[in-house]
């Protein structure tokens, strides 16, 4: 059986994660981080390719997670794009796991579309825009989408992005499960109810999990259940 092949394009992270009892956990992170170790558990083959780096800072200590961006990584251009293709060969399916709104032009998301790979997009970086300090989400210009095969956000990015019209619509609420939205049809997946004890890195892992599953034949409404279950498995306390 061949191996299924993966691609994942992203910044690394040097988060600092503040934990239950006030102390900084120190710890690498990112797109290629959490995506490849989800795609390698579940007998994938990755092709993960980091593509800039920042440092961030993560408070899910509370109701909700608090994020501030402490530094800003290189965009990821038509040249350097251009130049990963070769590396590529083989992954019907390449995530782009954005950390702030300028990662990916949509100069450099067309030449991936136009070399026949299908994008999954995690826009949480358009979310949250291209400035250091207190992430903040606003609206996602639908220009920056065009040529993204499935676009995922959690609920709050969702709200706050406005309308956007892809083919495949991903919006994920953690233990309360996703929505994906495909061929005009909403399908509401439910969750486990189980809180996830460290959520860093489920939506990039939610992203591969998904874009495995596409690759291997399922619906979007399958994979995405799939993808929900297996994160569970690998999140919630």
């Amino acid at each position: 059986m061949t191996t299924i092949r993966v691609g994942v394009l992203g910044a690394t992270a040097s988060d600092q994660i503040v934990q239950a009892d006030g102390s900084i956990l120190r710890r690498q992170g990112g797109s290629p981080l959490y995506a490849a170790r989800a795609l390698r558990a579940a007998g994938a083959e990755p092709v993960a390719i980091e593509t800039g780096s920042l440092v961030s800072y993560l408070d899910h200590t509370g109701r909700d997670t608090r994020q501030s961006i402490l530094s800003l990584p290189e965009p990821l251009d038509e040249d350097r794009t251009a130049a990963l293709l070769p590396r590529l060969s083989g992954c019907e399916w390449v995530v782009l796991g954005g950390q702030t709104g300028g990662d990916f032009p949509p100069e450099s998301i067309a030449l991936l579309a136009g070399a026949g790979h299908k994008i999954c997009l995690d826009a949480q970086g358009l979310a949250r825009g291209s400035l250091i300090g207190p992430v903040h989400l606003g609206p996602i210009d639908p220009g920056w989408v065009e040529g993204v095969t499935a676009l995922k956000l959690n609920d709050a990015e969702a709200e706050a992005a406005g309308p956007l019209t892809v083919p495949e619509l991903l919006v994920t609420m953690a233990e309360r499960g996703c929505t994906v939205t495909a061929g005009g049809t909403e399908h509401r997946l439910v969750g486990s109810g189980r809180r996830f004890a460290d959520p860093t890195g489920a939506g990039d892992s939610f992203c591969a999990l998904y874009c495995l599953a596409r690759s291997g034949g399922s619906s979007p409404p399958e994979a995405a259940a799939w993808a929900q279950q297996r994160v569970e498995q690998l999140y919630a306390g």
